[in-house]
């Protein structure tokens, strides 16, 4: 089964998951105040993508054929209108109904989606793709028991089903059960053992717990089976970073690097190499970052903020003022502006401490 990367899920866990028909990793969102500033993802549940895939079963009608085919085309409004030509027809066609709402899934119709996945099931019980689907909407929508129901109903059909095991792991570390999720997490991965993906979920979820070391063991899991995919190793690069694992988010990074050379993994490698006290490497890096992508608009603000700390002032105005012109409303342009105008009076900011 293939897997792809969505934002959603629980506000208080930041997994790494799956969903139905979105795009490629998040990518890194730069915030101001930490040394090791976050820059990663956030959770969704696992989803079957569906397309050429669907449902095992043959499709039953010329109709659903072609929406098929169109799907696996990209042409989605196609798509929508073949299978609701399919359903008209034969409104208990469930694989219609299936693929009608991997369609308004993908277009971001989430409840025509849901209603879609819930009718697919009440015609076909045993509608495996249906199930799990229905289940990442619910999870990504805060919605942990319903698709605990629907989840747990899936598994005792098919207990083998990684994903939707994946996706009872997020609905019960949602609701806030730890130990519980904890144990989903340890079936999940048992089911896909060389699936990186279900290891940084369970490391994400035992950050989360603030459990840590057990969370940068699952962490090197993931890495073991990550082999050379850029993405997968910038997130679990990101992830050590998120639990302070300072040596393990560089040798994350070099190995990133070393397949994909590019400026987020240089600005998320140089926050680490800092905290290492390692300040030449971290320069290096950034000042490769925003020479390889002048428009990477974090490299720039933190290349200025190592610039000011050192008192070269000139310097850093100008990186903050590249920033600035990169991201005029990004997430640290407020501090840039501020910092820009102290470096350009040949000040440095206050550094944060008690309050008196």
């Amino acid at each position: 089964m293939n897997r792809h990367f969505a934002p959603g899920f629980a506000a208080c866990i930041t997994a790494c998951l799956t969903l139905a028909a979105c795009g490629g990793p998040a990518q890194p969102a730069d915030r101001p105040d930490p040394s090791l500033a976050p820059s990663g993802t956030t959770a969704t549940a696992t989803a079957t993508p569906g397309g050429a895939d669907g449902p095992v079963a043959a499709s039953s009608s010329e109709d659903v054929t072609k929406g098929t085919a169109a799907i696996k085309a990209g042409d989605w409004t196609g798509a929508r209108a073949a299978f609701e030509a399919a359903i008209k027809k034969n409104p208990k066609q469930a694989d219609a109904h299936y693929y009608l709402g991997l369609v308004m899934d993908k277009v971001g119709d989430k409840p025509a989606a849901e209603k879609s996945y819930k009718t697919a099931l009440d015609l076909q019980p045993d509608l495996q793709e249906a199930a799990e689907n229905l289940t990442a909407i619910y999870v990504e929508g805060q919605k942990f028991d319903e698709a605990i129901v629907i989840a747990k109903r899936a598994l005792a059909k098919n207990p083998k089903n990684s994903g939707m095991q994946l996706n009872l792991a997020f609905a019960l570390s949602g609701k806030g059960d730890v130990e519980g999720a904890s144990k989903a997490f340890d079936d999940a991965v048992k089911l896909a053992p060389n699936d990186p993906q279900f290891y940084l979920a369970y490391a994400q979820h035992l950050g989360a717990a603030k459990k840590t070391d057990d969370a940068i063991a699952k962490l090197k899991q993931a890495q073991r089976v990550a082999g050379e995919d850029p993405a997968l190793l910038g997130t679990i690069g990101y992830e050590f970073k998120t639990l302070r694992a300072v040596p393990d988010c560089i040798a994350a990074f070099d190995k990133a690097i070393a397949v994909k050379d590019n400026a987020d993994f240089r600005t998320n490698r140089a926050q680490c190499k800092y905290v290492a006290k390692d300040k030449p490497g971290a320069m290096a890096d950034l000042q490769a970052a925003v020479t390889k992508d002048p428009a990477f608009a974090p490299a720039h603000y933190w290349l200025g903020s190592w610039l000011h700390e050192d008192g070269k002032f000139a310097e850093a105005a100008a990186e903050y003022d590249a920033y600035l012109k990169a991201a005029p409303k990004g997430p640290l342009a407020k501090a840039a502006e501020a910092k820009s105008k102290l470096a350009k009076e040949k000040k440095k900011p206050e550094k944060p401490g008690p309050k008196k």
